[in-house]
């Protein structure tokens, strides 16, 4: 931006001084524009300022002459940064410094406020060497906010003057320290001036004293090339122009003069000033007598130049009002281009609670028995039991790494623990790896398959224990052992009998822990939901929420404050869930079952009913299971005819060639022979013949009845109790959804809670719109005053 530019983009008086008490209107509005924009959380960048010049350049007199109060700054070289803060506040008729706590001194560990007066100071108490700034703010209500940046000076030297240790700095990367030299705080200054004008926000103003060579010499101008090499962010100050203007070559005529004021070589906004002394600074005391002496300084430059008929054009470079004038104009129309944004941020609110206002009424007028049961059917069937039916099948949604459970995490749980034996003792694999997946993180259907088979790994460590004699004797029972058929029966009914003592228990803890696998699910159920909620929100966009980008307001007078928590009350409960399938949330078009998925969340009685209703259909098929696996151990007398296989009662048998077992289990002989045979010339064993006998025959019975058994009750659970999970479980809880009256399901969903926090949401939107309304039209008021910044007399 060129000085013509400026001049012809002027649209207000010039020269303007925001700093004066005729602009009142201006920054009342400027005020409200601020407090709204921070309510609404919408971001407005501060301009900020980067004062760079060396010693006695007049630098820091400049800056106090455009604050506008004799403070003194600048007395002395300064060994740090000076930060100073120029904020707007309308309580504060006067203005307010505060010097903010620094962290490089012990002793400034707190803010402070000070005097104006008592500025320069506190500055001197704090001028330490070290790269941290001394940061200053200072309230008024006649302020724009703004950042006023002095770096300590720099001094320029030749560039084949600095070298290092013989060397001469000639590098690309060299060029800038060889432009920027210390003056007193070592080898620092040039990477901070490089840090604090890197930042494309800054506006970089060059402060130089002013020659007869003018911006042709200008020291600051290749460094600013250096630091800018556009110069579209860069601003020229040429200090002690009175000096140059009575000095030993002065201008002749007006040529010179507007040769000399063109500096057509810099194509940045240049001026020329004449600012007062130090001695000058120190008699006023205060605002008035500041801006009087800069007005006379600039007044007799002026004068001067009429006299040698210079162009009037540049009557606006010279002097602190013309400076003054571009860092105003610069400064308000950077706001200016805010003002919109804010609108548009304020406009887009009030739509949103517009249409959250109006959903809430929708959401009244459809809050009957029909709309819920759609609801209920809806997250029955496409949510809850699409989940279950997935984690039993085969799926990646549950997340195993952080829902599966690995063999030892399951047996840690109280619901499942180890296997005992029906003497209590834990049965322990000696082989853990038998059991497939052991090892890995299950859950579902894997796991029901992995525990089925752990079942049958412990099994197989089951034998038949040691049988007494007592025991084969009552086995026996009055017969004595003289025939194959005794043993045989002995055999069997002592296998029978141990086989179920040693698997009644491993069943009831099999049912025990496949009912616990299968009701963890519903927790699986509850993350798989709201991931998918939450993915639906990223794919879809959720930015045109009201609330959910942290940005609802927060006002900070009293009645917005209140219209404020009322409106972050209202979006935390925002949706209370009854809304019809084809409804919308927020303008976002979502799937139905999405907004299902809303809704339901807000009332967990009806959450909670589903689950019950899933626990009864997972006990129900449990025990149905369980009872058609008792079918095993509940059964008549049996008798194993391949005991005729064995040899020791093969033996038997052909030492008693009258007794033999057909297929039918009687003697092959007539009755009356066979009790001859019996009376006569049998062949009895003795008790320990027979205890081994019996021990051999019904460990072999054991092995192959648990064999048969163990592998009869994995297909039974996987046919009565795996397979229904997949096939029934959504009718059996659709069927109990569709029993329920109207009246229950009103009130497992709370509908009438539901509808006076419904009528409240309802009543604190209306008030957020009719808020918002208000603010809107307030503020596009305040911007009409923002914009046209007359003076009030002006506008009267």
């Amino acid at each position: 931006m060129d000085r013509q530019s400026v001049v012809k983009s002027t649209a207000i008086p010039f020269p303007l001084n925001f700093d004066n008490e005729k602009y009142d209107d201006m920054y009342k509005a400027y005020n409200k524009i601020m407090v709204l924009a921070r309510d609404l959380n919408a971001f407005i960048e501060t301009p900020e300022f980067v004062f760079i010049g060396k010693d006695g350049n007049g630098k820091s007199a400049l800056i106090e002459s455009f604050i506008g109060f004799p403070m003194m700054i600048g007395e002395g070289s300064s060994l740090r940064p000076l930060h100073i803060t120029l904020m707007n506040n309308a309580r504060c008729e006067e203005p307010i410094v505060t010097f903010k706590r620094d962290r490089a001194l012990d002793s400034y560990e707190v803010d402070v406020q000070v005097d104006i007066s008592m500025v320069s100071n506190e500055i001197n108490k704090r001028n330490q060497k070290s790269s941290i700034p001394i940061e200053v703010t200072i309230e008024y209500r006649y302020y724009l906010n703004m950042l006023l940046i002095e770096p300590p000076s720099v001094s320029i030297q030749p560039t084949n003057a600095i070298t290092i240790q013989g060397q001469s700095m000639t590098s690309p990367a060299n060029q800038l320290a060889n432009k920027i030299a210390k003056l007193s705080i070592g080898n620092e200054m040039g990477e901070m001036i490089n840090q604090y004008t890197k930042a494309n926000n800054r506006t970089l103003v060059f402060v130089e004293t002013s020659s007869i060579g003018g911006a042709n010499t200008s020291e600051m101008l290749e460094l600013a090339k250096k630091l800018d090499y556009k110069l579209d962010r860069s601003i020229f100050v040429f200090n002690k122009f009175h000096s140059l203007l009575t000095g030993d070559q002065p201008f002749t005529n007006g040529r010179d003069a507007n040769r000399f004021l063109g500096s057509p070589s810099i194509g940045a906004p240049t001026f020329f000033t004449t600012l007062p002394t130090t001695a000058q600074r120190s008699q006023c005391s205060t605002k008035e007598q500041l801006i009087e002496v800069c007005d006379q300084l600039q007044q007799k430059d002026l004068s001067i130049l009429e006299q040698l008929q210079f162009d009037k054009k540049y009557e606006r470079n010279v002097g602190l009002s013309s400076f003054r004038h571009w860092i105003s104009e610069f400064t308000w129309r950077k706001y200016l281009d805010s003002v919109p944004e804010v609108l548009k941020r304020l406009n887009s609110f009030r739509t949103t609670s517009e249409d959250q206002l109006h959903q809430v009424r929708q959401q009244l007028e459809r809050t009957n028995a029909v709309t819920l049961r759609q609801i209920a059917n809806s997250y029955v069937s496409i949510e809850f039991i699409q989940c279950i039916e997935k984690l039993v099948t085969r799926t990646l949604e549950g997340n195993p790494s952080l829902n599966g459970q690995t063999l030892e995490e399951e047996k840690s749980q109280d619901e499942a623990g180890d296997w005992y034996d029906h003497n209590g003792k834990i049965i322990e694999l000696n082989d853990e790896t038998l059991v497939t997946f052991h090892d890995n993180k299950l859950y579902g259907g894997q796991q029901f398959e992995r525990l089925l088979t752990e079942f049958k790994c412990i099994t197989e460590v089951i034998e038949l224990e040691e049988l007494s004699i007592s025991e084969v004797a009552c086995a026996i029972g009055s017969n004595r052992p003289s025939n194959a058929s005794v043993i045989a029966w002995a055999a069997s009914d002592l296998a029978q009998k141990k086989i179920k003592e040693a698997l009644l228990p491993l069943v009831d803890q099999l049912f025990k822990r496949a009912t616990y696998i299968l009701r963890r699910l519903v927790d699986i159920v509850d993350r798989m939901i709201e991931n998918k909620k939450k993915s639906s929100f990223r794919r879809h966009g959720n930015s045109t929420s009201l609330f959910q980008d942290n940005s609802s307001p927060s006002q900070s007078q009293s009645q917005s404050s209140s219209i404020s928590q009322s409106t972050s009350l209202s979006s935390e409960n925002m949706i209370y869930g009854i809304q019809s399938m084809n409804g919308s949330d927020s303008g976002i078009s979502r799937p139905s079952h999405e907004n299902t998925i809303v809704n339901v969340e807000d009332h967990p009685y009806f959450i909670y009913s589903v689950k019950e209703m899933y626990f009864k259909y997972v006990d129900q098929i449990a025990a149905d299971c369980k009872n058609k696996c008792m079918d095993e151990f509940y059964t008549t007398r049996l008798i194993y005819w391949d005991l005729q296989s064995n040899k020791d009662l093969k033996k038997f048998c052909t030492d008693s060639p009258c007794v033999s077992l057909n297929n039918s289990g009687v003697s092959n002989n007539n009755s009356k022979s066979t009790t001859s045979s019996t009376s006569g010339n049998s062949h009895s064993l003795n008790p320990k013949e027979t205890h081994a006998m019996v021990t051999e025959l019904a460990s072999k019975l054991f092995q192959d009845i648990r064999n048969r058994m163990s592998k009869n009750i994995m297909l039974k659970c996987y046919n009565y109790f795996l397979i229904p999970m997949q096939m029934d479980l959504k009718l059996n809880i659709q069927d109990n959804i569709t029993k329920l009256s109207d009246a229950m399901l009103e009130e497992i969903f709370e509908i009438q809670t539901t509808k006076e926090r419904l009528r409240e949401d309802e009543q604190h939107l209306a008030q957020i719109c009719n808020q918002f309304i208000q603010q809107e039209e307030n503020y596009k008021k305040y911007s009409q005053s923002f914009s046209h910044p007359f003076p009030s007399a002006v506008r009267n």
